[in-house]
C-alpha cells in the first residue's frame, strides 16, 4: 500500500501523549483516561477518543490561559486546614506539619489542574504538545485515506503494519521473524 503502509504505526501516538499527562495530576487529565480506557480494547472508539482528547486539551488551555487573568485571586477561594490534635488521630504530628495540607492556605483549583504560573508557554508545554500530537495524528489520517482514494485501494483487513507477514513467514528468515512480531505486537496493543 506504498507510503500510507509506514503511518499505521501512529495509531500509537494517542497512547503517547497520554504519559505528558502523567506528570500533571488533575481532575482535567481524568477525561483522558476514561476516552482511552475505553477506546483502546475497541478500534471502532478510537478516532472518537482521539477528537474527544482534541476538543479536551482546547478546552484545558483555555481554562488554564483563563485562570492567570489578574482578575482570579486565588487567595480569595484557599481555605486554611486546621492541624487535628495528637489524640484526634494516629498519624505523627511531626508528619502533618510538614504536609502540604496543613503547611499553608490550599488552592482548590489546583485539585482541577489550575494554577497560576508566570510562564505561561512552559505551564502549557504538554497540552500543547499533545495538541499538536493529536493534530499530527489527524493529518497522518487523513493522509491514508486521499492516498488510498487517489489510487483506489482499500483500507487493509488486517490493521498490520506489514501485510504480507503471517505465521508461515516466521521461519524464513531474521527480518521476516521481527516483521511478525512487530505485527502481532502492533496487533495486540
Amino acid at each position: 500500500y506504498g507510503k500510507g503502509q509506514i503511518f499505521s504505526v501512529l495509531l500509537l501516538l494517542p497512547v503517547i501523549s497520554i504519559l505528558f499527562l502523567c506528570f500533571q495530576v488533575s481532575l482535567f487529565n481524568f477525561v483522558f483516561l476514561i476516552a482511552w480506557a475505553l477506546a483502546l480494547p475497541y478500534a471502532q472508539f478510537r478516532p472518537l477518543a482521539s477528537s474527544i482528547c482534541t476538543v479536551w486539551t482546547c478546552v484545558i488551555i483555555v481554562c488554564k490561559m483563563l485562570y492567570q487573568l489578574t482578575s482570579i485571586d486565588p487567595s480569595t477561594f484557599s481555605s486554611n486546614c486546621t492541624l487535628p490534635g495528637e489524640n484526634e488521630t494516629k498519624v505523627n504530628l511531626e508528619e502533618l506539619k510538614t504536609s502540604v495540607l496543613y503547611s499553608g492556605p490550599v488552592d482548590p483549583a489546583e485539585w482541577v489542574g489550575l494554577r497560576k504560573s508566570y510562564p505561561l508557554l512552559v505551564y502549557l508545554r504538554n497540552n500543547l504538545l499533545m495538541l499538536a500530537i493529536l493534530a499530527f495524528e489527524v493529518t497522518i489520517y487523513r493522509h491514508q485515506e486521499y492516498y488510498r482514494c487517489r489510487n483506489n485501494l482499500t483500507a487493509p483487513v488486517t490493521k498490520t503494519i506489514f501485510h504480507d507477514i503471517t505465521r508461515a513467514h516466521l521461519d524464513d528468515g531474521l527480518v521476516n521473524c521481527v516483521k511478525y512480531f512487530i505485527n502481532y505486537f502492533f496487533y495486540k496493543f
